[in-house]
């Protein structure tokens, strides 16, 4: 049994539909209906009533917001993906037939599903026995994320995330520890490259090749391209991007309602076109790289 984990912060997010636009990838060309688990610090009536009964929105307890202690500060943010299983089995308690769930399947918000979410797990399990185990009887715990295919600096990219709620905890306290630790990081993936060079001993982070599964469209050019193919990657990266800026509101707002397979009514409702560009993030990013 798997779920779907995301986390939504900020005013931004709450003021825009990354969210929606998300989960209804997820439902419609994700073709996954089981449990899609939120974590935010909206409001308690943003999200009142937007989708269906089994999607779970779960508020971020204060404590866990370090509001000061990161330099960056979409830092104490990104901590939340450290502590997906912590509040996974916390809504357990009040919602107990989620018990089954074994697997945890994080993406970031800015992302879109574009093909079958079920066929996408098991292929993943195919290839890197991310539910079935490693076949050489390692039981060392393992989180698993796709290779970042646009940095030298950081080999894993956690837009993505494979955990075993029951088993991967270790994993996620030592990325947890390496992001407290280093208050003055702008990414989290350098914590993760303190993990991967901690060892492996008590945790091992794979990186999983993301040929063919994920795309981050940089251009008009490249977003006409795959509506004309029509055949989408799993995991479509377009929002909140390094590239988000190259690319025209009109192209991008018929890609969006292609992608989710938008009706007329949608459509014109604008629920499912505004398009969030963090600027001040990409400037960073592409100084760093």
């Amino acid at each position: 049994q798997r779920a779907i984990m995301l986390i939504s912060f900020g005013k931004s997010a709450a003021e825009g539909t990354l969210l929606e636009r998300c989960i209804l990838s997820i439902r419609r060309r994700g073709q996954f209906q089981d449990a899609i688990v939120v974590i935010t610090d909206a409001p308690a009536d943003r999200y009142k009533g937007e989708f269906d009964d089994n999607v779970f929105v779960v508020k971020a307890n204060e404590d866990d917001i370090l509001y000061d202690h990161f330099k960056a500060t979409g830092q104490k943010y990104k901590r939340f993906k450290t502590l997906l299983i912590d509040y996974f089995n916390g809504l357990v308690d009040s919602e107990p037939q989620l018990d089954q769930i074994e697997y945890l399947y994080y993406m970031d918000i800015d992302m879109m599903m574009g093909a079958s979410f079920p066929l996408l797990a098991r292929g993943l399990d195919k290839i890197y026995r991310t539910e079935h185990g490693d076949s050489t009887g390692d039981k060392v715990p393992k989180v698993f994320m796709f290779m970042d295919p646009h940095s030298g600096k950081f080999a894993l990219n956690s837009g993505f995330i494979v955990i075993n709620r029951h088993t991967s905890n270790p994993c996620l306290d030592s990325w947890k520890k390496a992001m407290d630790d280093n208050p003055e990081f702008q990414f989290d993936q350098q914590a993760l490259n303190l993990v991967v060079e901690s060892g492996g001993s008590t945790c091992k982070l794979i990186g999983m090749d993301s040929t063919g599964i994920v795309t981050f469209p940089a251009s008009d050019r490249r977003l006409k391209r795959l509506m004309k193919d029509r055949r989408y990657y799993p995991l479509i990266h377009l929002f909140n991007s390094c590239f988000a800026d190259k690319m025209s509101d009109k192209i991008t707002k018929r890609f969006v309602a292609h992608v989710l397979l938008l009706s007329q009514a949608e459509k014109e409702s604008g629920k499912y076109g505004k398009q969030i560009i963090r600027a001040e993030y990409s400037a960073k990013w592409k100084e760093s790289n």
